[in-house]
């Protein structure tokens, strides 16, 4: 296969011992062009392996001399970054290269001295980014690759403007990879604004929700939602389910609810520390924990690839949420389940679901008690 003819001995040996058997679409579209230093416009759905995408050829287009850094990554979610980091980690074992996570939430002066230690690969919030940038900790001039990771989030999120400022810091040549979910008008602009040419690649329609989940409402009063959370995991009997509220103080109230209800839950906000939410998705992960309610700053802070159910407690405020959600379950090419639950007055909102992305939501039998 010709992905692997164009890789080094030492990153073929490394892909095997971490079980990659063969490329995604993502991954074996972008190499070459990445390798050739092109800018790339990837928009695919979550899932569908981006991360491994970028990180391989970048790490082979490394100087593993320079402590210098030379790639730069930017990631809407601390989650995010941190599970990026340790793909980096993992694929560049045998390069002998540093990889550092930069975010909010941890001491600023652990960073700091990790980045003056030598870090060739920087992955980070924007925020946090801008921050070290500032404080001249975080030096730019020798990023020969910076990588907009879920560009649609980030720009959802109001990061916008710190993006725009860390981009004027990378002063030398180099080629900017935009990987997204959906196309939005932002994505489409910065793009434009920051990019050179760039070879767009769109797998599949990724503003539609994925074709390997099976997509259903439930409608049920308000006052019986909790009960019918207990219904759906009862019924499904996922091996990990991830259910979505639109603010903390509904995503604290269930997780009460669940737990007086027998429920092992778990659930993850912005008020937590990031060593809990670091636990967290350990105990989620192993599945010590196999319910976890969460708000959408999770939806992509979350790479685990064996939730069965996304239960939609809350209808997503905004519409492109409602396709990051449900990414988290049918993810490489297994079929997955998400049910959005809907009081009696909130019907509308289904049908500009259905509207919006020209599916048919399946009707669940409504429960009342």
């Amino acid at each position: 296969m010709k992905y692997y003819e164009l890789l080094s001995s030492e990153m073929k040996a490394t892909l095997e011992l971490a079980g990659y058997t063969e490329p995604t679409p993502i991954q074996e579209k972008t190499l070459e062009l990445i390798l050739n230093q092109w800018d790339i416009l990837g928009i695919a759905q979550t899932g569908t392996g981006k991360t491994a995408a970028f990180a391989v050829p970048i790490i082979e287009r490394i100087f593993s001399k320079s402590t210098k850094t030379q790639a730069l990554i930017l990631c809407p979610t601390r989650e995010l970054a941190l599970q990026t980091t340790e793909v980096f980690r993992k694929l560049s074992a045998k390069f002998r290269l540093r990889t550092v996570s930069v975010y909010g939430g941890q001491s600023t002066a652990i960073q700091i001295r990790a980045l003056k230690s030598g870090a060739q690969i920087v992955v980070g919030t924007p925020g946090r980014v801008k921050d070290l940038i500032e404080r001249n900790i975080l030096k730019l001039q020798n990023v020969r690759t910076v990588v907009l990771d879920e560009a649609d989030e980030m720009f959802g999120y109001g990061f916008l403007p710190d993006i725009k400022a860390i981009l004027a810091n990378v002063t030398g040549k180099h080629q900017t990879l935009l990987f997204s979910a959906t196309m939005s008008k932002s994505v489409s602009d910065v793009a434009k604004q920051f990019q050179n040419d760039p070879v767009r690649i769109m797998l599949g329609n990724s503003n539609q929700p994925t074709e390997t989940v099976r997509q259903s409402y439930l409608t049920t009063a308000e006052q019986y939602k909790s009960g019918a959370v207990r219904s759906l995991l009862k019924q499904e009997q996922p091996r990990l389910a991830l259910i979505f509220c639109n603010t903390r103080r509904r995503v604290k109230y269930l997780q009460k609810q669940l737990s007086e209800q027998g429920v092992p839950v778990s659930c993850l906000h912005g008020d937590l520390s990031q060593s809990q939410r670091n636990e967290i998705m350990a105990t989620f992960r192993n599945g010590k924990t196999s319910v976890l309610v969460a708000t959408d700053v999770a939806a992509r802070g979350i790479d685990v690839n064996n939730i069965d159910l996304v239960i939609n407690y809350d209808i997503p405020d905004k519409m492109e949420y409602y396709v990051h959600r449900i990414g988290r379950t049918g993810r490489a090419g297994h079929l997955g389940r998400a049910c959005t639950l809907v009081s009696p007055h909130e019907s509308r909102k289904i049908m500009d679901i259905e509207r919006r992305f020209r599916i048919k939501l399946c009707k669940e039998q409504a429960i009342s008690g």
